[in-house]
């Protein structure tokens, strides 16, 4: 992330780390991007002392959502790992849901990541800014008035 915060992309970074126990670190928060931009995070990780003294942290839940700021915050994609999607043939709980840009609705159904694929923070951060590039910036989503018509009612 500090790449993207160099780069001027992420203007705000608000996350806050929270321990629950000895083993288990929460990260938390929003952070601000450019273009009213956000990423939503909450990360469960467990942690573990090692022989050497040292710990090791392992992501073992994770949300990264991704959206527009407004009066209703819009969805643009979200990773997680909260539930899986066995009915729909996902092999594991790591999946990206993605909402239209055209009508702000989530698309059904969510599409399987797996295990071996899931994305760091970093790389939804960049998965923002590329969206930004290909999309956002043609959406007029603040309106030539400048005007919030991410406020607007998506139906």
């Amino acid at each position: 992330m500090a790449a993207s915060i160099d780069a001027g992309f992420v203007v705000h970074d608000g996350l806050a780390e929270e321990w629950l126990d000895s083993n288990t670190l929460v990260i938390s928060g929003r952070i601000e991007c450019q273009h009213g931009l956000f990423v939503e995070v909450k990360k469960f990780l467990a942690v573990e002392n090692l022989a050497s003294g040292e710990r090791q942290a392992q992501t073992v839940k994770y949300t990264y959502h991704a959206g527009v700021s407004g009066k209703q915050d819009r969805g643009i994609f979200q990773y997680d790992n909260y539930h899986a999607y066995r009915r729909e043939g996902h092999a594991d709980e790591h999946h990206k849901h993605v909402w239209d840009p055209a009508t702000w609705r989530k698309q059904s159904p969510p599409e399987w990541i797996g295990r071996d694929r899931w994305p760091h923070l970093s790389d939804g951060i960049d998965e923002l800014q590329d969206w930004w590039y290909a999309t956002g910036q043609h959406l007029n989503l603040h309106g030539d008035s400048g005007s919030a018509l991410i406020d607007q009612d998506p139906g």
